[in-house]
């Protein structure tokens, strides 16, 4: 089963799961969680975070989805957890977020005060013979918001209008740094179809992209969150600003009918393969983790709390506002989909490596 499939399963716990009151939370997910059992947090929990501060540490700047995601946890979970905790969030951006899941890996405390909201694209990292000194395998997965697919977004005034005329005509794309996906997709574009994205790395985040795009200082922005971009930049939508060339997910968003898929585009089933690597940020789209120290137990009560908040009333209010897809991605899936990235084979690993170079 690919990387993504599992997450396509249904249960025979459906039957048994309660119901949410928000349509806008999906439930194709839920069924998960409740066959993993995590139902509820032990009363000690409120003896240990009573009294306490969490901090939720995001890889990026200010402004940008992953902080606009951060801060809606820390707005509604101190509800949840048993002892309610202050939350608060705290902004560490670089390397795509590898220098945040680098700190969360080896600083203390690692009790579940200090969590993290880092990209997906940190947990590829390390398998590309980056400067990235962590094993994503050992962190422990919370939960994320929903999956999310990335598009390929340009400047409605740039000259490429689809995708066919980025294999004629030189587009400059922002990017954060090794590990993003904003640097990995417009590479593995370029390596395996001949795309002629050129890469204009060093910006802290999607908003400092967004407003680079804007002054035309590049094109566009290739690995832009499209949940996050339908609200982070939904005037820009609105008006027709933005084109999107390319979308990566393995199934296309129903709102993206006519978008290609970039995993439709490649030419071999091992090319497609390392696409779909690199996609599998689709599913580790908003994850909060927990360091490795972090004893088992209160992993579990983290784990309870979060999909509770998920499924309150309050907390969707809040998300659709602000216009945030909400599908429990529960922890455990994605711990399941690290690992079944760290299982890639070597061949495959070695084309997505070749192209960050």
């Amino acid at each position: 089963m690919n990387i993504l499939g599992r997450l396509k399963r249904h249960t025979d716990c459906d039957a048994h799961r309660p119901r949410r009151g928000s349509a806008r939370a999906s439930r194709s997910l839920l069924p998960l969680f409740w066959c993993w059992g995590l139902f509820a947090a032990p009363a000690h929990a409120a003896d240990f975070y009573g009294g306490k501060t969490i901090t939720i540490i995001v890889g990026f700047t200010a402004g940008g989805g992953y902080d606009i995601t951060a801060r809606l946890y820390a707005r509604h979970w101190s509800r949840f957890i048993p002892g309610h905790p202050t939350i608060v969030v705290s902004n560490m951006p670089g390397a795509g977020s590898a220098v945040a899941a680098t700190s969360l890996y080896t600083a203390t405390p690692q009790d579940g005060t200090r969590l993290g909201v880092i990209a997906g694209g940190a947990v590829i990292d390390p398998l590309l013979g980056s400067q990235a000194r962590y094993d994503a395998r050992k962190f422990h997965w919370i939960g994320g918001r929903a999956p999310e697919p990335s598009v390929c977004a340009l400047w409605h005034e740039a000259p490429v209008k689809k995708f066919e005329d980025v294999l004629r005509i030189e587009t400059t794309v922002g990017a954060s740094g090794p590990g993003s996906r904003t640097v990995s997709y417009p590479k593995l574009m370029n390596d395996l179809l001949g795309a002629k994205f050129k890469v204009v790395a060093g910006y802290p985040g999607g908003s400092e992209i967004s407003l680079a795009m804007e002054r035309r200082e590049v094109d566009g922005h290739c690995g832009l969150a499209w949940g996050s971009a339908k609200g982070r930049l939904a005037d820009w939508l609105k008006a027709g600003k933005l084109n999107n060339i390319v979308q990566f997910a393995l199934t296309k968003a129903p709102d993206l009918p006519d978008v290609p898929l970039a995993g439709d585009l490649m030419k071999s089933e091992n090319d497609r393969k390392a696409i779909e690597l690199l996609e599998s940020d689709a599913v580790l789209a908003w994850p909060l983790l927990a360091p490795p120290g972090t004893p088992p137990e209160r992993v579990q009560e983290l784990r309870a709390s979060f999909e509770a908040m998920l499924g309150d009333r309050e907390f969707l209010a809040d998300a659709e506002k602000q216009k945030l897809d909400v599908e429990l991605v529960p922890g455990e899936a994605l711990r399941k989909v690290v690992e079944d990235v760290y299982a890639t084979p070597p061949d495959v690993i070695a084309i997505v490596k070749k192209s960050m170079e």
